[in-house]
């Protein structure tokens, strides 16, 4: 299923995958390729969408487990004069994953990363993290939400309330004293 997705990237694609891939900012990677930040961004992007990928380091994965199970895609990527070809970078031979300094750790799927990243009750939050396109919580735990977060509001204005009626009987005495 990976394959022909795979094979939908353009030379650029595979270029600021790469960058990603070796754990480079978005300005490196802009400035190592000679375009500007959001076209990198924009190349970034359009990769996790043709990916299926749930974010930047899962589309960088997937492209270097498909270079790494085929060698023919370690030749160079585009010569000069070709799409993108400006640029040293895609016109020389992408390096070989072993060179990368700090590759993209492959993800453990006997845990959930959800949990693990911001503690056990964050993957049951209502909101979507960094690096996800949705939130993934289940139906049933997003209509959990809606009584709870009714409850929460209903908590927090009873101790509004509570504390300006206590800081009223405090001026109205502190009025009585001085008076």
């Amino acid at each position: 299923m990976e394959e022909p997705r795979i094979d939908r990237l353009s030379n650029r694609h595979r270029d600021v995958l790469r960058g990603v891939a070796a754990l480079r900012k978005t300005k490196q990677i802009a400035a190592d390729l000679g375009i500007a930040p959001g076209t990198v961004d924009g190349y970034i992007a359009e990769a996790v969408r043709i990916l299926g990928a749930t974010d930047r380091g899962d589309a960088a994965r997937m492209l270097a487990r498909h270079e790494r199970a085929d060698p023919l895609s370690e030749t160079p990527a585009a010569a000069p004069g070709q799409s993108g070809g400006q640029s040293p970078w895609v016109a020389a031979p992408p390096p070989p994953m072993t060179q990368i300094g700090q590759p993209v750790a492959e993800p453990d799927a006997s845990h959930d990363t959800r949990a693990n990243s911001m503690g056990s009750l964050a993957g049951l939050l209502p909101i979507r993290r960094t690096g996800q396109r949705s939130n993934d919580l289940p139906v049933a735990l997003r209509l959990l939400w809606i009584p709870a977060i009714a409850v929460i509001l209903a908590v927090g204005f009873g101790m509004l309330a509570s504390g300006l009626k206590v800081l009223a009987d405090l001026i109205e005495r502190l009025g009585h004293l001085s008076g």
